[in-house]
């Protein structure tokens, strides 16, 4: 499978959709500590691309 992943930040739902898990498993691993990710003020979770690439085998996706 090949992974088209140009953005710089993800939405949880987005990072849910890519690695086939729940949205609640997604925040989850943010409160846990097990996925980085980017609260802006009172808006919404973002996670960054090289967070998101480090749960990813490397030959399975391209930049």
């Amino acid at each position: 499978m090949e992974w088209r992943l140009s953005k710089r930040f993800f939405r949880p739902d987005e990072v849910a959709r890519l690695l086939a898990l729940s949205r609640r498993t997604i925040y989850r691993m943010i409160r846990d500590g097990r996925l980085q990710a980017i609260k802006w003020g009172s808006g919404p979770w973002r996670i960054p691309r090289e967070a998101l690439l480090a749960l990813l085998p490397a030959d399975n996706w391209e930049i």
